[in-house]
């Protein structure tokens, strides 16, 4: 399952939870919570089906393809990640899959609290007041929150926005 059916997976359960927190009476819940828990269980069913993954024939490796699984038939090791150039090569191997592995690593979003121009840095403790820090512009000092919700809360408590770097 890819990053963009994960992210419908659990948008589809949030929006299941949402519908059933309205009250349409005892009928409408249970038949919507059936149809709803049916759906819910098809998706979790499929994380766990296998990817199908088509093994090729050794003589039909090249060496644009670069780093490959190998296999033998039937399985009884774990597979030789590399490739026939490979100095510990095991010649035994019959098969490969390709390995696609993404050039890089896609980064979770965060979310920094603005207060009028400048961003929410924490809080200072003088003299049993607690006063906020902020800075004007880019800070390692900025606190960076993991989850929109959160900065939200935090926004809201200071009279300040939400956004998204």
């Amino acid at each position: 399952m890819n990053k963009q059916e994960k992210e419908q997976l659990i948008s589809f359960i949030n929006e299941a939870k949402e519908d059933l927190s309205f009250d349409f009476g005892e009928y409408h819940r249970t038949h919507r919570g059936y149809v709803l828990g049916t759906k819910v269980i098809g998706y979790i069913k499929h994380l766990y089906e296998q990817q199908k993954v088509k093994a090729r024939l050794a003589k039909h490796w090249d060496e644009d393809l670069g780093d490959c699984l190998w296999w033998d038939f039937p399985v009884e090791e774990p597979p030789y990640c590399g490739t026939p150039l490979d100095d510990d090569f095991p010649r035994y191997k019959t098969h490969f899959t390709e390995l696609h592995i993404p050039d890089e690593v896609e980064e979770e979003p965060k979310w920094v609290v603005k207060v009028g121009n400048l961003y929410f840095c924490g809080w200072e403790d003088t003299t049993a007041q607690f006063v906020m820090n902020t800075v004007l512009g880019e800070d390692e000092s900025i606190i960076k929150y993991k989850n929109e919700g959160t900065a939200s809360s935090v926004a809201k408590n200071l009279g300040g926005t939400v956004e998204k770097v």
